[in-house]
């Protein structure tokens, strides 16, 4: 790669092709899940969320701070996937998304609706008469975060769809995509933002009528992830990534200091928050740092072990971290002590964390011991 020019690219070799492992994929869906607690940790720790301050004090700065810092982490869990499920060194096919991925997540959304179906009733004040219509209208009732794994599923389903524009290998193709979603991002970005000169009379009535959401949603994210991973772009280009990045993360701090309200998915707020040209900037720029900076990266035999360890266990993470975070926010775990809530945030985030971790850990021992006692099972049966 000629680093003298500014804008220059080159296709890295195909994590899959050697049967190789790259530690920094695992990193990147580490740290995304980490920012999932930490943006969850705000959410229940922070009094500014649940409408306790006044707009413009102190404590709503730390909010915009925080939505910013840890916001959509969710699109960098789907850039991961897309480099697994859309590289073409991978023999992926229908059946086996059916047989395996599908499933697997369905039956997780399944259990887990469960779990926090029971939890829900159990912290209910006063208690309910628990009837059978009662406890399965509480049981379809989709906890919070949850949202996700329907998300992903569809994801899954559209894959076999998608592989063959990444199978292609025509740049430019790749590039016109990236063209139209970086074009619909800015446009949802206008859409979002009610304070925009003159938009009520003449941008908006012309936004609604073009396709916009369906481009900023989770399906290019997804081609975006695979994209950005196989063309890495050079040192100075990638600098240049950073900086907007930066750039952008202070600019969406400062637009949310002007909405003095909590207007959630709407208003100022949404400019810092999913399908914004704003989270595209800021998380493109972590997207490129960890992966260029940590794929060549020697890691240890004890850091290899825990990265992967973590890495395996992200989703029994984000499925029980919330269930972690309730249970020390409701219990008063630390500020019936004094803690400070911006401390606490930290602290919520990293135990829910690593209790995720270690819940996950447990899990998959418990079941390598069932497969294990089955398979013994099956084959001393099949013996007699």
């Amino acid at each position: 790669m000629d680093d003298s020019k500014f804008f220059t690219v080159e296709k890295v070799p195909p994590m899959f092709a050697g049967g190789g492992r790259d530690w920094s994929v695992d990193l990147l869906r580490c740290v995304s899940c980490f920012m999932v607690c930490a943006l969850h940790s705000s959410w229940q720790t922070m009094p500014y969320m649940r409408g306790l301050v006044e707009p413009g004090t102190i404590e709503w700065v730390s909010g915009a701070a925080y939505r910013i810092m840890f916001g959509s982490p969710t699109v960098l869990f789907v850039m991961v996937s897309g480099i697994f499920f859309l590289s073409p060194e991978r023999h992926v096919t229908a059946k086996k998304i059916w047989k395996k991925n599908v499933l697997k997540m369905t039956c997780a959304y399944i259990f887990w609706c469960l779990v926090y179906a029971i939890y829900r009733i159990h912290v209910m004040d006063p208690q309910p008469e628990i009837t059978a219509s009662f406890f399965i209208r509480e049981w379809l009732h989709q906890e919070y975060h949850l949202w996700y794994i329907p998300m992903i599923v569809g994801l899954y389903i559209l894959v076999p769809i998608l592989r063959p524009i990444t199978a292609s290998g025509d740049t430019k193709i790749f590039r016109y995509l990236i063209g139209i979603f970086i074009g619909a991002l800015i446009l949802n970005t206008i859409y979002t933002w009610p304070e925009f000169p003159y938009g009520e009379f003449y941008i908006f009535p012309a936004l609604e009528k073009t396709p916009m959401d369906l481009i900023c949603q989770y399906t290019f994210w997804m081609l975006f992830g695979w994209i950005a991973y196989t063309y890495r772009p050079g040192k100075k280009f990638r600098y240049f990534i950073y900086a907007v990045g930066i750039a952008m993360a202070i600019i969406g701090f400062i637009i949310s200091l002007f909405n003095f309200y909590y207007a959630g998915d709407t208003g100022a707020t949404a400019v810092t928050r999913k399908f914004t040209i704003v989270t595209f900037c800021k998380n493109t720029a972590i997207f490129y740092f960890i992966v260029t900076h940590f794929r060549d990266h020697e890691f240890s035999e004890l850091g290899k072990k825990i990265l992967g360890k973590l890495s395996s266990c992200t989703l029994m993470i984000y499925l029980i971290h919330w269930l972690f975070l309730d249970l020390m926010f409701d219990h008063g775990f630390l500020y019936d002590n004094g803690v400070s809530p911006w401390i606490g945030v930290w602290i919520y985030a990293i135990i829910a964390y690593i209790a995720g971790g270690i819940s996950g850990v447990i899990v998959q021992a418990a079941w390598k011991w069932i497969k294990k006692i089955w398979k013994t099972s099956t084959s001393h049966n099949t013996t007699c």
